[in-house]
């Protein structure tokens, strides 16, 4: 199940950055960046739910801890870019901020629709701020995949496995 959320992560992603890339084409225009990026983030967060939907199986036990792999490893990269590089995240420069790069291109599906527009944008001017800002962008994902799963046992306990038989003993 963990290489399941993390395929369908990789998978979020690439859609996320190379689907959606033909409407780059809107940046320019203020109110037609934020309507896109809405757009876009809605999609993603769709995408995320039904991935831990479809990849929980029918028949198991919901065990919450199953679903954090993608924030897991998100926290690991997030953890050592701090450590490296704590108060400067600009990677463009090539201050240290290599692990910045990396840890921004793991969560670019969810972070991508936050970079279009200035006034949209969820970064501040404060480091201590973005790095925190940056971390719960690593938890959003596992959170809606960890939903998707819940519903998906939850309607299976729900549903009778067998609808004949439950008629037959009435």
């Amino acid at each position: 199940m963990h290489i399941k959320l993390i395929l369908a992560h990789i998978l979020i992603f690439i859609i996320s950055i190379f689907g959606f890339g033909y409407f780059y084409e809107f940046i320019g225009n203020g109110p037609l960046e934020i309507i896109y990026a809405i757009f876009h983030l809605t999609i993603v967060l769709t995408l995320y739910f039904v991935s831990g939907f479809l990849t929980t199986d029918k028949t198991k036990k919901f065990d919450f801890k199953n679903y954090f792999i993608v924030a897991l490893i998100g926290f690991v990269i997030w953890f050592f870019a701090v450590l490296d590089s704590p108060t400067d995240l600009d990677w463009k420069k090539g201050n240290g901020g290599v692990l910045w790069l990396i840890y921004r291109i793991y969560i670019g599906g969810i972070e991508t629709p936050f970079n279009f527009n200035d006034s949209f944008s969820i970064l501040t001017k404060s480091a201590k701020i973005n790095v925190g800002l940056l971390l719960v962008l690593t938890i959003i994902p596992s959170i809606l995949q960890t939903y998707g799963g819940f519903l998906r046992i939850k309607r299976n306990k729900n549903t009778p496995q067998n609808p004949l038989a439950s008629k037959n003993e009435t």
